[in-house]
């Protein structure tokens, strides 16, 4: 077994045994519902549900056959379970209890790579349960006000659930809600889950009206037994409409028993499974027989702390530099020839041990970049029924790894990205089927290692960017004026501009000034860059290239008027001596004529308005630093050339971090910090040249 089979093993392990964690504790609260009500709530279902079906994807990727097929079928029963086509029932718990006895013995059997786990008595019990009689569906009298439209919208499922509500009596209202795109996730998710608790969300689908003020909207199906007040108060905080969905109220009532809740329910349970219970049947169903404990050697780790120890990680950098500074200066000194000699060779075994550190701090803190594949997936689908569009998504390279920092900060960029391509780029299915495409537009994903750098591409098979359009819409705008003559690699520039927007209508994800600006930005931000491909009538790509890691860069000293600044490599491209005389001028603006590239010139000292003492320069020598913005350079004139060194950006506290051209500090010596040049915003001013 290679390298990498190994580690995705490793990987697997780990997140199967959250997986089974996780579903044995939602099994438990199960067979508590069960025990009180005789039911479980929907939700609670698909949640076991879910997780059935993510062991099955991860096994199935590894082509781990038994937990693919037993995960596989488990699946299946519970989806008849909540689309009400089978009831839940004590055989069925036992199965699920059975189930998770197998799953984790077979993951044991993956991480000691051994089969001695026989899947087929637990099959056998499945495929029995699976051709049971599906379960009768009762007759509800009541009418919804619901369009048809939003019935079209509804699941199979979706429609189960509401029938469901009728059936028991619960109201059903519409909830309208909107909320910043920034936090909108978090907040869709805190809401659903405090309805949820007094109820059951059945529905939640983006609402699209022209009049609702900037953000991302939704419409959710609410059935509950609360009255219109109780919900309004339930919703307030995420000021939302309630709308009461139902044109009677009546309520079909039940014959009420007059024992005991105790004895109803237990009642209720031994109807449903067609025999008497014993005293401690039922607590036993709930007993979790297996630890699961020591499946994986994995640890999650606070991303925080690993920042913290890779800042003592380049304190002790700048330790040894301060040592090799201390042996440099005692060595020729014929009466500490010993020292020097021990020193040195200590130095030595310290250097090669801090490098093994800092790799393997660094390669903790990298993550598949797979682990925000599904969330990009869900979103892009959620945002094309939005638009009425009918996409087809392909995620590629999903085990390129990146920094977890990084890819947090990741998921804005792309999710704008995204939506850009299915608002502007894909067309409609009738669109596309005069123009001879495909029904469904298509979406493409991707992420692979260039050098030391992380490449991700959204690509889509749309209808490609308009240059005029894009000028028309940045003159309406204001951004640029007209008459104006642009290259069509600046007409692409000009959709980074902030509240640029070429809409022709106002949606709740488009038109509204929240536009690729935010990706540029961002990007920018993480020390990389974003460019664009597009083809009229084939489509656009985004391309966004990230170093791998901020944890440590290797960085370029450079001194300017008798200070020194930190370049990261990443940013430079290449680096020449020159003259003063070599300087020209173009429209009163200096630049340096690069193998027939007129290269803008920019001067660190002027920019940051230093003013050091003169310094005595040889021939009036010069340092030029070609420097990228994204995918254009300028050269950055500096008084010399330091020489590399592996540097830890810190921040530098709000009233100099907004600084443009500043991206942090850092220590290269002992007591000694300066500034790290941030590119993008220094070069920002600049026109600079596309390289």
């Amino acid at each position: 077994m290679g390298k990498t089979q190994e580690k995705a093993i490793k990987d697997f392990i780990s997140e199967a045994e959250e997986i089974l964690e996780s579903l044995s504790e939602d099994v438990e609260q199960a067979y508590e519902q069960f025990e009180k009500t005789s039911k479980i709530r929907p939700d609670l279902v698909n949640k076991i549900f879910r997780e059935m079906h993510s062991l099955k994807g991860l096994a199935s990727m590894l082509s781990l056959e038994k937990i693919t097929t037993v995960s596989h079928d488990m699946e299946s029963l519970l989806d008849r379970v909540r689309m009400g086509k089978t009831k839940f029932t004590k055989e069925i718990f036992s199965i699920l209890d059975e189930t998770k006895k197998i799953l984790r013995n077979l993951v044991v059997d993956v991480g000691k790579g051994q089969e001695k786990t026989d899947p087929l008595p637990l099959l056998n019990r499945i495929a029995s349960a699976l051709g049971s009689e599906p379960a009768k569906q009762k007759q509800t009298k009541k009418t919804l006000k619901l369009t048809e439209e939003t019935l079209k919208s509804l699941t199979e499922y979706e429609e189960h659930r509401l029938k469901e509500n009728l059936e028991e009596g619960n109201k059903i209202y519409g909830i309208k809600v909107g909320f910043d795109f920034s936090d909108f996730d978090t907040r869709l998710r805190a809401l659903t889950e405090v309805l949820n608790n007094n109820g059951e969300v059945i529905s939640t689908l983006p609402l699209v009206e022209p009049s609702l003020p900037e953000g991302i909207h939704f419409r959710l199906l609410f059935g509950t037994q609360l009255d219109f007040e109780a919900v309004e108060a339930l919703v307030a905080s995420a000021n939302g409409m309630v709308e009461n969905l139902l044109e009677t109220k009546e309520v079909l009532e039940e014959d009420k028993k007059e024992t005991s809740a105790k004895v109803e329910k237990r009642e209720q349970i031994e109807e449903e499974i067609g025999e008497p219970l014993k005293d401690d049947e039922i607590k036993s169903l709930s007993e979790e027989s297996e630890d699961i404990k020591g499946i994986s050697n994995s640890v999650k780790v606070d991303i925080a702390k690993l920042d913290e120890v890779m800042g003592l990680v380049g304190e002790l950098g700048i330790i040894k530099t301060s040592f090799k500074k201390i042996a440099e200066n005692i060595s020729g000194r014929s009466d500490l020839e010993d020292i020097h000699r021990d020193m040195s060779r200590h130095l030595r075994s310290m250097e090669k041990k801090l490098e093994d550190l800092q790799r393997s701090i660094i390669d903790i803190r990298m993550v598949p970049i797979g682990q925000i594949f599904s969330k990009l997936n869900r979103t892009a689908r959620r945002i094309a029924r939005g638009f009425g569009k009918e996409i087809s998504i392909e995620m590629f390279g999903g085990e390129t790894e990146l920094d977890k920092r990084i890819m947090d900060e990741l998921v804005t960029p792309l999710v704008h990205i995204i939506r850009n391509a299915i608002d502007h780029g894909i067309e409609t299915s009738s669109e596309r089927l005069k123009i001879g495409k495909p029904v469904e537009g298509l979406l493409s994903i991707s992420a692979f290692h260039r050098g030391n750098a992380i490449v991700i591409e959204v690509t889509d098979d749309g209808r490609g960017l308009d240059y005029e359009k894009i000028k028309e819409a940045a003159i309406k705008k204001g951004i640029i004026a007209e008459g104006i003559s642009l290259s069509p690699e600046d007409c692409l520039e000009l959709i980074f501009q902030p509240g640029f927007s070429s809409s022709d209508k106002v949606t709740e994800v488009s038109g509204r000034g929240v536009g690729l600006d935010v990706v540029k930005t961002t990007v920018e931000k993480l020390k990389g860059s974003v460019s664009i491909w597009t083809e009229k009538g084939k489509g656009t790509t985004f391309q966004i290239v990230l170093p791998i890691t901020l944890a440590i860069i290797q960085s370029l000293i450079v001194k300017c008027a008798n200070q020194h600044f930190a370049i990261p490599i990443s940013s430079i491209i290449e680096s020449f001596k020159i003259k003063e005389s070599d300087i020209e001028y173009v429209d009163q603006k200096e630049v340096y004529n690069l193998r027939g590239i007129t290269l803008p010139i920019l001067r660190l000292e002027k920019r940051f308005d230093l003013k050091g003492e003169e310094e005595q320069k040889e021939n009036d020598t010069l340092f030029v630093v070609v420097a990228k913005r994204g995918d254009r350079a300028a050269g950055i004139v500096v008084d010399d050339l330091m020489g590399e060194q592996e540097t830890v950006i810190h921040p530098i506290g709000k009233r100099l971090g907004g600084l443009p051209g500043i991206a942090g500090a850092t220590e290269v010596g002992e007591n000694q910090v300066i500034l790290v040049i941030d590119t993008g915003s220094l070069l920002a001013p600049i026109e600079a040249v596309r390289v």
